[in-house]
């Protein structure tokens, strides 16, 4: 509506608009939805930044129990003018469901178009992170909010879900330590056509995510992390996904049949188990992620790849992957040849950046080979491109050396290399470090193979260098 306006009003080369007062402006802002105000700071300096100041007031309120007891009672007397952000924060037995009920209908009647709700604290440990429902949990009833919403986030509560709602203009759902079943997160997502961004953590009462039946055509982001007892993830067709963060127990069922070419951020990381791996599609799904640009991927990850060498198809290629990302929870003979092996099957001729997650067991977990056993050998070129490499918690082991050695052999446009020591409380860390593994490259032992142009910093955790993509970890190392 804005552009349109500000078009007529450029057909006699004369801003009308812009020349309004302030206060004639902001009336209008207060007319638009949330992103059209925003999107007006882009017509001309006069306009940007002015929509954070369309109502006199706030554009947010945020209340949170128990900082001040009369807080329902100081909502009513603000009246239902517009807000954006409406976030509800309080612990157990603070509100009880029709307090909750008369805030969800404040916010819908004040139009907010970012609702946020929060219940902090509850039982300690894992187990009370929504997997079966405590007594007393309050329940959010989807759909909620006003006819703009187009934001929700819920923590700690209890959700259900009609059948045939619809919210046409919701496009982020963030749920955490949510009770909800699967019926009723398969009826949240099919009343949001428009959704965007769905971010599932710890909802434990889930245990088959499956969109099969109700589509989800313009999805972007999707984030499942430690949902634990959920074994399947289906999403048939998903034509705009673009990024898939996956945390949690390896998934049996078909993961990336309804990826595109858009699909370019992969994050996938499972804690276990180590032996006796259930069977999964991950291998024979290599070839359609061709389109990748950055990859997070585990040791066990890393182990299925290695396992499934002879049926991959020769010549597979990540060609178009500029980033990745090794979390490894061992750092084994073994570890270190399904690094090589994936390297050697997934060629990446185009990596520029390698960030290597390392154990932080303090043993050297090398074993020497004393049976005429051929070992996987490291990979000949492929890494032409490789400019920088950070290896955390690297406490100078052997299989850890090895690597070192493989990639300044192999990385001729190396230009950094940063290896950063484990925690200062380690038996390990930075001091050590500096007295066991030092003196090897001191010695040229390892300098040269390295390119001339090569730095190598030794750093304790926490500096500032820099991150990967994908820098949230979502398993404890």
């Amino acid at each position: 509506m804005m552009e349109r306006m500000w078009r007529r009003a450029g057909a006699d080369d004369e801003d009308r608009i812009s020349d309004l007062p302030d206060a004639l402006r902001l009336q209008i802002l207060s007319l638009l939805p949330l992103k059209s105000a925003i999107r007006t700071a882009a017509l001309s300096s006069r306009w940007r930044g002015l929509w954070e100041h369309r109502w006199p007031d706030p554009s947010s309120l945020r209340l949170r129990f128990p900082a001040a007891t009369d807080q329902l009672a100081a909502m009513d007397r603000r009246g239902r003018r517009r807000v954006d952000v409406f976030a509800l924060a309080f612990h157990a037995g603070q509100l009880a469901q029709p307090d909750l009920r008369r805030c969800l209908d404040y916010a819908a009647a004040c139009g907010a178009e970012d609702v946020q709700l929060r219940l902090d604290g509850g039982p300690a440990g894992r187990g009370a992170r929504g997997g079966h429902r405590r007594a007393g949990v309050l329940t959010v009833h989807f759909p909620v909010g006003s006819a703009l919403l187009a934001r929700l986030s819920v923590r700690g509560l209890h959700v259900t879900a009609s059948a045939n709602a619809m919210v046409a203009t919701l496009e982020v759902v963030h749920l955490h330590s949510v009770s909800i079943t699967d019926a009723a997160l398969r009826r949240v997502v099919a009343a949001c056509p428009c959704l965007r961004e769905l971010d599932l953590r710890y909802c434990r009462h889930l245990r088959r995510i499956d969109f099969t039946t109700v589509g989800v055509g313009n999805l972007r982001t999707l984030t499942v992390v430690d949902c634990s007892r959920a074994t399947e993830l289906r999403v048939p067709v998903a034509p705009f996904l673009r990024s898939f963060r996956f945390s949690g127990p390896f998934l049996c069922s078909n993961l990336f049949t309804g990826v595109t070419e858009g699909f370019q951020h992969l994050y996938l990381c499972s804690g276990g188990p180590e032996t006796g791996l259930p069977p999964t599609n991950l291998p024979s799904a290599i070839p359609r992620l061709a389109n990748l640009t950055t990859l997070t991927i585990c040791s066990i990850a890393l182990q299925y790849v290695s396992a499934s060498v002879a049926t991959f198809i020769k010549g597979t290629s990540l060609s178009r992957l500029r980033e990745l990302q090794l979390l490894m929870f061992g750092m084994a003979n073994s570890n270190l040849a399904d690094i090589f092996s994936f390297l050697k099957t997934c060629s990446c001729p185009h990596l520029e950046r390698l960030f290597v997650q390392l154990p932080t067991n303090t043993h050297d977990s090398f074993t020497k080979n004393y049976l005429d056993v051929a070992e996987e050998e490291p990979p000949e070129g492929g890494l032409e491109n490789l400019e920088l490499v950070k290896m955390t918690n690297f406490k100078g082991h052997h299989n850890e050396m090895r690597l070192v050695d493989f990639l300044l052999r192999n990385a001729s446009c190396l230009s950094k290399l940063f290896l950063v020591a484990p925690k200062e409380d380690h038996p390990q860390g930075l001091q050590k470090i500096h007295s066991d593994v030092l003196p090897h490259f001191q010695k040229g032992e390892i300098l040269e193979k390295a390119s001339a142009s090569t730095q190598i910093f030794f750093s304790e955790p926490g500096s500032s260098q820099v991150q990967p993509l994908h820098s949230e970890i979502f398993i404890r190392f």
